[in-house]
């Protein structure tokens, strides 16, 4: 059964186009490269108005889920992109959930 991942994050103030152009330009492509499956993105502003980003994230099963996290969360990825990461989001706003379908294929 495939997996679900939605992942949520606060931008900075003033940071939105910034990450936004980073992750359509650098961030997107290298995931996927590594067999990340985007379903789709999204932002939204909350009643704070701060800007949120949004995205949801489709793996073949568990296990190929934790395949791709070594492949992709690497040294290399902990040296260079992560503190740019955190320039650009809240890092204590991460949110990482796996959906569960509400409903069975059988029904």
């Amino acid at each position: 059964m495939n997996v679900i991942e939605l992942r949520e994050y606060r931008i900075k103030p003033g940071k939105t186009r910034q990450w936004l152009i980073w992750m359509e330009q650098e961030i997107l492509p290298y995931q996927q490269s590594k067999g990340v499956e985007l379903v789709n993105s999204y932002t939204y502003s909350d009643d704070k108005g701060d800007e949120w980003f949004v995205w949801l994230r489709k793996f073949k099963d568990e296990q190929s889920r934790q395949a791709v996290y070594s492949q992709l969360y690497d040294q290399w990825w902990i040296d260079n992109v992560r503190p740019k990461v955190f320039e650009l989001i809240d890092e204590s706003s991460v949110k990482v959930r796996l959906l569960q379908p509400a409903f069975s294929d059988e029904s």
